[in-house]
């Protein structure tokens, strides 16, 4: 396969997938994309579907229990009948306890496992999904997927599916027992059942549209609450707390919107059901009033008739009720399934590729081309080609918007290039696999990330084996050790979100203390000391020149110091490269240079 077949496919991966429009799924194609997390659990259901049926078995032999009751011990006058009848019930209602216990524990017990899981694997699936994919996803509607959603699905799973399960059997079981009672009722029992199930299959999808729609405009709420709170200095800073609020007004008023419009679909769907099952009711009750008092049937057997048809109209009238909730979890479950079924990976290769690190060379890239996939018609880079080689310090130089970052995004391998190839030790990056990739690979970005955990397990994040030695190790050669021990509870000290209890030059001494322990082969330094003052930059750059002793770097560069010092430069503009060199040679013959060095590069610090 040549480099350009390759660079193809990737395009097509990283593109087209990770745009893809959602799409529907039937019953059955929920079915099976949730039905590997309840094979495990299949004996747990089948305890659990037992329980169900000896729970509607009991209800279902009260009936006859009561039609005994009515014929023999009352109509009898015989106390020892009565006595045996009233037995027969007590335990008839044991058994009906104790199946709604086994039911209600092991349908909780398997809906808390089941969710568990998925939870699981909606974020397993997700941190796998290429950069591409994200470029275009939204982290609102992603947690409200992890959250929300799979609550609903949950709180479906854990009750409204088993309710739904057992009134299913008390409907069928009291249809039977209404037609043994009476073989008229049969005619009334094949006109009224079509007359419920067309509503509730016709209506029914309309419900599930509606919920599904209901749940995203949901997540759109989430996603503003959550851009908003990520961004909060920033807002309060403008002044825009009006604007931000009446954003999340309007997500809010579209949310209710959908809301009601699912509300009103519910009430519509229970009223035409219950109006139907009611009447249809009303016309057995009146056929069979009838055969009592032309003595075909006896009190009992009225008594049970109405009994089961009681346990018709309420079954009917609760499954009415709980369709609006099954289907609503059928729009969640949907969502749920459209991200595990999004396959946005970059691909890996069959068979991968050591990488040799003895090799001169480190890393290079030949004739590069790429765009992002929200921006196809615009290049990042264009026609790319550089060689790095090992141990070598490299600094890259341009103007905003240069293309200086989507070739750190390359060589990490969040994109593949549309065109070209970009290798490392030699080996294009779509033969290595990206965990060896990435274990090669030290990264510290202009906006360094902290976890919300202490500073020692932010250090040891790429090494969570190393020793506290090593950890205090690296913190000593980022220049962090110091700051560290006068804060309260040193390396235990918790940074808050984001690293918000620490300074912009503390983060960034931490970021590198994580870099220099990782010891990677070849380290991606994006320098940023403009916002710090001048101790913290000093500290900022004694700590990034041991990070890069006797080890391959390349730096966004934004500082004189680090260009001069530098074994090479690549000067880019516009998505090109279009020089090379040191830097007398760059001052020399490049005016873009020129002006970045007279302009960028020597701005005194206030």
């Amino acid at each position: 396969m040549t480099t350009g077949q390759k660079s193809d496919q990737g395009a097509v991966f990283n593109h087209d997938q990770a745009v893809a429009p959602a799409r529907s799924y039937s019953s059955r194609q929920l079915l099976a994309v949730f039905w590997p997390y309840l094979l495990p659990h299949r004996f747990r259901i089948a305890l659990a579907i037992l329980a169900l049926t000896m729970v509607a078995g009991a209800l279902l032999g009260m009936g006859r229990g009561l039609a005994y009751l009515v014929d023999e011990g009352l109509g009898k006058r015989d106390p020892a009948l009565l006595d045996r009848a009233v037995l027969a019930t007590a335990m008839i209602a044991v058994v009906l306890a104790f199946g709604s216990y086994l039911r209600t524990s092991m349908v909780n017990k398997i809906g808390e496992m089941v969710l568990a899981d998925i939870r699981r694997a909606i974020f397993g699936h997700a941190i796998t999904l290429s950069a591409g994919w994200f470029e275009n996803a939204r982290t609102g509607d992603l947690l409200s997927r992890i959250t929300t959603d799979t609550s609903i699905v949950q709180t479906v799973m854990t009750s409204t599916l088993s309710m739904a399960a057992r009134n299913f059997l008390l409907l069928i079981g009291g249809l039977v027992m209404v037609v043994l009672s009476s073989p008229k009722m049969s005619l009334v029992v094949l006109v009224v059942v079509p007359l419920v199930v067309v509503p509730l299959i016709f209506m029914g999808r309309r419900l599930r549209t509606a919920s599904r729609l209901a749940q995203d405009r949901l997540a759109d709420v989430g996603v503003e609450a959550e851009e908003t709170v990520s961004a909060i200095r920033t807002v309060q800073a403008f002044g825009r707390e009006q604007f931000v609020k009446g954003n999340f007004e309007r997500a809010v008023d579209l949310s209710l919107t959908a809301g009601l419009a699912r509300v009103r679909l519910r009430g519509l769907l229970s009223g035409i059901v219950i109006f139907l099952v009611f009447s249809g009711i009303g016309v057995i009750l009146w056929i069979g009033g009838q055969d009592l008092m032309a003595g075909r049937i006896s009190a009992g057997d009225l008594s049970s008739f109405i009994f089961y048809a009681f346990l018709v109209a309420s079954s009917t009238g609760f499954l009415s009720e709980l369709a609006g909730d099954l289907q609503r979890a059928a729009g969640a479950a949907e969502r749920i399934a459209q991200l595990l079924d999004t396959e946005a990976r970059l691909p890996e290769p069959a068979w991968p590729q050591p990488i040799d690190l003895a090799r001169e060379t480190a890393c290079e890239f030949a004739v590069v081309h790429f765009a992002y996939p929200a921006a196809l018609n615009r290049p990042a880079i264009s026609d790319v080609s550089f060689t790095i080689k090992a141990g070598e310090r490299v600094a890259i130089v341009g103007p905003s918007g240069a293309g200086k970052s989507t070739i750190f995004h390359l060589l990490l391998r969040f994109y593949d290039p549309l065109g070209g190839a970009v290798r490392l030790g030699g080996v294009d990056l779509r033969d290595l696999s990206l965990a060896d990739l990435r274990m090669h690979i030290g990264l510290v970005p202009q906006e360094s990330t902290l976890f919300s955990a202490s500073i020692r397990d932010n250090i040891a994040f790429g090494q969570p084996a190393a020793g506290d030695a090593a950890i205090i190790a690296a913190a000593k050669q980022a220049q962090a050790h110091d700051f560290i021990m006068t804060i309260d509870g040193g390396y235990d000290a918790f940074v808050g979100e984001k690293g918000v209890r620490l300074s912009g030059g503390q983060r960034q001494r931490i970021a590198i203390a994580r870099a220099i322990l990782r010891n990677p082969r070849l380290l991606l330094l994006d320098e940023a000391t403009s916002a710090l003052d001048a101790q913290s930059e000093a500290a900022v750059q004694h700590a990034v020149e041991n990070l890069m002793t006797d080890r391959t770097s390349l730096v966004i560069a934004h500082r004189l110091a680090t260009v001069v010092r530098a074994d090479k430069i690549l000067l880019m503009d516009r998505g090109r490269l279009i020089a090379e060199g040191n830097h007398e040679t760059l001052m020399g013959e490049s005016a873009l240079y020129r002006t970045l060095a007279e302009l960028q590069f020597s701005i005194p610090k206030v």
